[in-house]
Formats: structure tokens, C-alpha cells, sequence
């Protein structure tokens, strides 16, 4: 017992007892600081990668269930795949976390996810530990949405304050330029004392004084001493209305020479509450002499403008004229008869003709006479005019321009006269002609734009979807998923059909004459509808006839259509039995025939929907339309196809005992071997050692793209316009290249050509969501070795990457 006491034990226990129980005080007390903190902490164990420890604050901020479901996450677990600067969450975690144990604690903005897959930034601390021989790291985060929105909009703000200071800038110097190169003098006067605060060039080219030396002066100084008391009032005028002129007066040249002006001006307040006199001022002295040379030939005219008028009267021609110089319009009693005004409505000036002259054609009249004054051609034009009480009258006008002896225009003489009549008739034939065309065409580049504007997000919409068809998804989610396919693919063939009927109807669909195979078609087809058919679990059936020669000419891609139209309908309406497609010969008047019959065990149709069926927007019935959609475009689509290839289509039906169609396609026969048909794969091809180019400027397309393609194995690489995928192949090979059309600083069809020119043995696919007839074609007949049109078919895409790359 070296030599201690009971009593020495009992005190040397005593104070052991009460240093354990500071000790699970601290414990107790850090543990609490921890659980209660209103950041979200965690603990890492860096051996095992997994939470070992975490707060209530953490649970709720990650929007996990509890504690326990949290200490089974990994910190990738609570990160998307990407880091908003485009790195792996993984591998920027592990960059943080090294620099956290070299360098010591860490402080940056995260971007965390929630199970529910939405996202928020967060504010991370990680501070490395070592505890009990364990590599542990203590992770504080705070959620900082509301600063991050704050100071978005703060960037916003200040963002706009920069555009409108720019603005602001770029107003002012347009103003400046403006008043400098103004053709009348500008000048802005104190009022207190008259002295000039600032002139434009002209004020210094009329007044014979430098702009600097006007800076010195005052208006007094310009001004004769005989319009003093004349200036006085129009100081009056401009203190009681704000405003003053015209005013006529002279001014004094710097010369000494008395020279007449033509002054109008308004009274401006600045921000410091000093009033300014803005005026405007015009060199009278040319007007002047034009006005005397003006009255001498209205003098020299008058006996002719008699005898003109009597010519007139007859002949009901309106007389007119417009002084260039004082604005003013004179006409005679035929133009009031003409315009329907009277001389009372009559303001006597250009504008008063402008507020008669239709708004449409105002425009038109007005640059033709500018052109005519200008010396740029005839005035010769037809316009309209608006009564006052509403009536529109058609005019034909002709006028010639008066010039003083320097060659300036002076004045514009011109007649009017009524030819409503005549052009009456013209204008409706012409307005219905132009109307028809234009709505044609109006419609026409509208769904093209449409077509190709619904593609783009249609393809980020499919690809998403069929991507995740191979997801480990459980029932619900994969019913949901199944829906959603099928609503976006219905809603894509609602395009296409859209799309065709417009062509139809404005007769712009062209059909090809070219070799095609039947049993090809209906095998395609076929496979095109498996999934619904083994979705409906119902008998699908193709017979073709043993003497039935498929040897025809014809255009494959709309045979197809009518085919895949019926026979989707007959699968579509048909729950349970089978759907089934015969071919054979035939004739139809005469002539050599397809025979195509479509039968199914669905619901049928009653006389009543028998005898719609074919019409355009035209279905079943209501209950039909909701249970099984559509827009009633398909089977007019399908009629429309069969008569521009010259054949019929009859339908026999009875409700619920099924449907038969049959459609008879009078085609030449041909000993060339068929067209094929675009293949497609339901397997990525093995592309294991092969380089692709992937030339694509939307992120969600790039993505897509990649993701279909990580199966095949291939090395991808990706671009974003079509100048980086030149710069792309020059520095290294590639085995094919999938472009895209539409892209920035240079667009794929431009891009090809480059890229073929130096390297014509690379294949390169038109990427593209303009999938129509002719756009097809024209990438083919430009170099592209195939088309795949967006939204993007996985399956189509297999097939033309197995046939490019593996079947050669």
C-alpha cells in the first residue's frame, strides 16, 4: 500500500471520481454544442469514406428521413455528379479534403443535392482530425441560397447600372452629333443675361463668329438696337407660356452686315433651377430672295392657271401647290372635292395632305415626292385618301419641281385626279392573289421553324426518357416512365403529322419514284410497333402472297407512312386478338396494283364514324379521343398520300368485331434492286478502339449524346461549333463524325466541307433536328454520309454507326 491510509485512498478515489466527471462534463457539454448547432456538422471517417457522426441540423438541411439513414451516406452521396464549374463532385471533394489535411482547415462554396434531386449551395468548413489512430474530418456547411440569390440580384443591379450609364453615354453623344450637324442654327442662351452657354456649328457658319468667340458673347450683341422692344416681349412670351416664335428679325454678321433670320425657341430649367433659352435659327436671306422671284412668276402664271382651270373643271382634275420654303399648300376647289374636305377643315399646309393620305400608303407617297424634290425620279404614284366621313378614294398624282437659279427646289406643282374605278377591280384580284400566297407561305415557314424549334427540346425529352429505360427503376417509376415515352412519342408524330398536312394542302409534297421492297416495309414497320404490340400483348401478323412480285417503283419513305399509320391505328384500337397485314397483286384500272389489306379484332366503327374517318381533325368520338388521343390527322394524312399516288382506300368496320382496310397503290414495276430502308439496332455497337467527333453546341444535346454512346465504348470527343471541329480534325484522326447543323461562329453544313476537302475518307452524320424531305436530301447531295434527325432515335443511331463503321 506504499505506506498510504484508507483515509489517503478514499481521497485519492474521491478526486479521481470528480476529474471523470469534468470529463464526461466537457464530453457532454461538446456533444450538446454539436447536436444543437444550427450549422449542419458531420464527421467523416476518411477509412471507411462514410458520416460517422452528424447533427439534427445536418438531417434536415440534406433532406434526409433521419440520423441513421445519414450515417449510411458517403459525401458523394449528398453531391450531384458535376460541379456547377463543370468537375466531378468526387474528385473535387478529394482535392478539398488533401489540401485539408496538408494545409489545414478549409473554407469554399459547395453545391450539395437533396434526395428529391433538387440542389442548393452551401457554405463548407472541413477541418482535419485525428482521434483514436482514425483519420476523421469535421465538415460544417451552411445553406446559403438567400445570400446567393441576394447577390445575383446585386450582379443584376449592377449589371443594369452599368447598361444604363452606357446608355446614358451612347444618348448623349447621339445628341450631340445630332445639333452639330443639324442644318439650322442652335443655340442656348442664359436667361438672366442673355450670353450664349452653348452654339452649334451652323449658328457660327450663319453669325460669321468661331464657336468660342459666341462663348464670349451675348444675343444682345447680335441683335440690331430697332428689335429691342421686340425682344422684350418675346422674353414675356417665354416667361408666361415657356415657349416663343417664330420670330422674324435680323442679326448683325460679324462682317457688319445686317442680314434677316427666322427664330423659334422654349425655355428650359435645369437641375440647379437656371432657366435657358433654346433657340433655333434660320438664315432667311435665299428665302427671301426665292419669295420675290416666287411672287413674280405666281404673277407671270395667273392668266395660264385660267385657262388651265377650265381644262380642269372638265376633266375634274385637282390643281396643287407646295412651297418648300414657308411649307404652305394652296389648292384648288377640285382638290376639296377630291380629298372631301372643305376649305374650312383646310390648314393650308404639307401636313394637312399627310392627315388625308391613307396610313398605309403614307409612306410610299411621301418618299416619292421627297425623291421627285431631290431630283432621284418622277412623282407619279397612286395612293389612297380618307374622307372625313370615312370614305377611301384611290388618287393618281403627278407633279413637277420649281427650282430658283441656283438649281434649289422651290416649290412642287402637281394634279391630282380620282381612279378609284379602275383600280378597284385590280386591287381585290391582286389583295386575294397576295393574301393566298402569303398565307401559304407564311404557314409553310412557320411549322418548318415550329418543326425544328419543337425538335430541339424533343430530343433533351426522348433521349432523357430512353436513357432511362434502362435504369433499375421500380414499377411505379417504370410505368411512369413508359407513359412519358409515350406521350413525347405521340406528341412527335402530332409534328409530323401536322407537318405533312400542311404540305398537302398547300401542294408542295413531292413524291420520290424510286425502287422499294415491300416485305422490307412491312418488316419495318413491324418492328417499329413491337414495343406496343408486345406492351398490348396482341398477335401480330404479316402475309405476303407467294406470287407476289416486290419489285416496285415508288417513294419509300410515304409507302411507308400509309402502312405504319394503319396498322399503328389497328394495333392502337385493338386490346386483345391480333392485328394482321396482307400484300399482294393486283389491279386497279388496268394497271398493275399493290393490294394492301390491314385487318384487326379491336373496337370497330359505326356507319356514322365510317363516313368521317378519312376527314382531316376527324375521330371516333369523344370517349375515343380521351381514352386513346390523337389528332385526327393520321388517317386524312393517309388518304391524302394514297390519292397523290393515284390509288384508293375503302374501310370496312362493325363495332366491336374489328376493322379492315384495304388500300390499293397503282405502281410501276421495276427490275432495280429496292431501296433500303434506314437500319436500326436495339444493341450499342461494339466500337471498342474507335474515335468519334461529336460537333454539337447545346450542353443537354451533348450529354445525351454521350451518355447513349458509353456503351458502345468509343473514344468520344465533343465540340461546340463547327470551327473547333476543323481544329479538332486536323489534330488528331477520328473514325467518324456526328455534326450538327444549326451552331455558333460556323455551322456544320460549312463545317463538312472543310472537313471532307482535307479528309475525304471521313464519314461524317448530319446531327440535326430539320428531318424534312428535302432537308434530308440536301445533306446527303452536300457530302454527310447519313442523317440522323433529332429527337434522337437510340436505335436508328445504333444502326447507322454499326453500318458506317462495323458492316464496311
Amino acid at each position: 500500500m506504499s505506506g498510504k491510509t484508507y483515509t489517503d485512498l478514499e481521497s485519492e478515489l474521491e478526486s479521481l471520481r470528480y476529474e471523470l466527471e469534468q470529463v464526461k462534463f466537457e464530453r457532454d457539454k461538446y456533444k450538446k454544442l454539436f447536436d444543437v448547432s444550427g450549422d449542419a456538422l458531420s464527421i467523416i471517417n476518411l477509412n471507411s469514406g462514410k458520416f460517422v457522426e452528424c447533427n439534427d441540423a445536418a438531417i434536415e438541411m440534406h433532406g434526409i428521413r433521419s440520423q441513421h439513414a445519414f450515417l449510411q451516406l458517403t459525401p458523394a452521396d449528398i453531391s450531384p455528379i458535376h460541379q456547377p464549374c463543370g468537375q466531378s463532385s468526387e474528385h473535387l471533394a478529394n482535392h478539398y479534403i488533401g489540401k485539408t489535411q496538408n494545409e489545414g482547415a478549409q473554407l469554399f462554396q459547395w453545391t450539395h443535392s437533396r434526395p428529391d434531386g433538387s440542389t442548393f449551395p452551401c457554405l463548407v468548413s472541413l477541418t482535419a482530425v485525428k482521434f483514436n489512430g482514425e483519420d476523421l474530418i469535421l465538415a460544417i456547411g451552411r445553406d446559403i441560397s438567400e445570400i446567393v440569390q441576394v447577390q445575383q440580384k446585386l450582379d443584376a443591379a449592377h449589371s443594369d447600372i452599368k447598361r444604363y450609364k452606357k446608355a446614358y453615354q451612347r444618348e448623349k453623344e447621339k445628341f450631340e452629333h445630332f445639333v452639330n450637324l443639324a442644318p439650322v442654327g442652335i443655340a442656348i442662351n442664359f436667361m438672366k443675361d442673355g450670353s450664349f452657354d452653348y452654339v452649334n456649328q451652323e449658328f457660327s457658319n450663319i453669325t460669321g463668329y468661331s464657336v468660342e468667340e459666341l462663348n464670349q458673347m451675348d444675343y444682345w450683341q447680335l441683335t440690331p438696337k430697332k428689335y429691342e422692344q421686340q425682344e422684350y416681349k418675346q422674353l414675356d412670351d417665354l416667361k408666361m407660356k415657356g415657349r416663343y416664335g417664330p420670330y422674324a428679325k435680323e442679326y448683325i454678321h460679324k462682317s457688319g452686315n445686317v442680314f434677316p433670320v427666322l427664330l423659334s425657341g422654349i425655355k428650359i430649367t435645369d437641375s440647379d433651377d437656371e432657366d435657358f433659352i433654346w433657340s433655333v435659327v434660320q438664315d432667311t436671306t435665299q428665302q427671301k430672295k426665292v419669295e420675290a422671284q416666287m411672287q413674280r412668276a405666281k404673277e407671270e402664271a395667273d392668266s395660264f392657271a385660267i385657262r388651265m382651270q377650265l381644262a380642269n373643271d372638265s376633266a375634274e382634275i385637282g390643281v396643287w401647290e407646295w412651297d418648300l420654303i414657308s411649307n404652305e399648300l394652296i389648292w384648288d376647289d377640285w382638290m376639296f372635292k377630291l380629298y372631301g374636305v372643305s376649305q374650312g377643315q383646310f390648314s393650308g399646309v404639307y401636313e394637312a395632305w399627310e392627315n388625308s393620305v391613307h396610313p398605309q400608303d403614307l409612306e410610299y407617297a411621301r418618299s416619292k415626292l421627297e425623291a421627285a424634290v431631290k431630283g432621284e425620279g418622277v412623282y407619279e404614284p397612286e395612293f389612297r385618301v380618307v374622307h372625313p366621313n370615312g370614305n377611301i378614294r384611290t388618287m393618281k398624282a403627278s407633279a413637277e419641281v420649281l427650282k430658283d437659279e441656283s438649281g434649289k427646289p422651290v416649290k412642287v406643282i402637281g394634279v391630282n385626279y380620282d381612279v378609284t374605278d379602275k383600280v378597284a377591280v385590280i386591287e381585290k384580284l391582286a389583295a386575294a392573289k397576295l393574301a393566298a400566297e402569303n398565307s401559304v407561305k407564311a404557314k409553310s415557314d412557320f411549322l418548318a421553324n415550329m418543326s425544328h424549334e419543337i425538335r430541339t427540346p424533343m430530343n433533351a425529352i426522348l433521349g432523357g426518357l430512353q436513357l432511362l429505360q434502362g435504369a433499375d427503376l421500380n414499377s411505379d417509376y417504370r410505368k411512369t416512365l413508359a407513359n412519358a415515352s409515350f406521350s413525347a412519342q405521340s406528341l412527335l408524330t402530332i409534328i409530323n403529322d401536322i407537318l405533312d398536312y400542311s404540305k398537302i394542302e398547300s401542294n408542295k409534297l413531292e413524291l420520290e419514284n424510286a425502287p422499294i421492297s415491300f416485305a422490307d416495309i412491312v418488316e419495318s414497320v413491324k418492328y417499329d410497333l413491337d414495343g406496343l404490340i408486345s406492351k398490348k400483348g396482341i398477335d401480330f401478323n404479316v402475309a405476303i402472297d407467294e406470287e407476289f412480285d416486290d419489285r416496285w417503283l415508288g417513294d419509300l419513305v410515304r409507302v411507308k407512312q400509309i402502312i405504319l399509320n394503319l396498322a399503328s391505328n389497328a394495333v392502337k384500337f385493338t386490346d386483345e386478338g391480333s392485328v394482321k397485314i396482307s400484300v399482294m397483286n393486283g389491279k386497279y384500272e388496268h394497271n398493275p396494283a399493290v393490294v394492301l389489306n390491314i385487318d384487326d379484332t379491336g373496337i370497330g366503327m359505326s356507319k356514322e364514324v365510317q363516313s368521317s374517318i378519312f376527314d382531316r381533325f376527324s375521330q371516333a368520338d369523344t370517349s375515343t379521343t380521351r381514352k386513346y388521343g390523337g389528332t385526327g390527322l393520321g388517317m386524312s394524312i393517309t388518304t391524302s398520300l394514297v390519292r397523290l399516288m393515284g390509288g384508293e382506300i375503302k374501310l370496312k368496320s362493325e363495332q366491336a368485331k374489328g376493322t379492315n382496310i384495304r388500300v390499293v397503290l397503282p405502281l410501276e414495276k421495276t427490275s432495280q434492286i429496292p431501296s433500303s430502308l434506314p437500319c436500326k439496332s436495339l444493341s450499342p455497337p461494339d466500337l471498342k478502339g474507335r474515335k468519334v467527333l461529336i460537333a454539337e453546341d447545346n450542353k443537354i444535346n451533348q450529354m445525351l449524346v454521350k451518355v447513349m454512346l458509353k456503351e458502345t465504348q468509343a473514344e468520344l470527343v465533343i465540340v461546340e461549333n463547327g470551327k473547333l471541329a476543323i481544329d479538332a480534325c486536323q489534330k488528331g484522326e477520328f473514325d467518324l463524325v456526328l455534326m450538327d447543323i444549326h451552331m455558333p461562329e460556323m455551322d456544320g453544313i460549312e463545317a463538312q466541307t472543310v472537313i471532307n476537302t482535307q479528309q475525304p475518307n471521313l464519314p461524317i452524320v448530319a446531327l440535326t433536328a430539320n428531318v424534312m424531305k428535302s432537308d434530308v436530301q440536301r445533306y446527303l447531295a452536300q457530302g454527310f454520309v447519313s442523317h440522323v434527325g433529332k429527337p434522337i432515335d437510340m436505335r436508328a443511331l445504333f444502326g447507322v454507326l454499326q453500318h458506317i463503321l462495323n458492316d464496311k
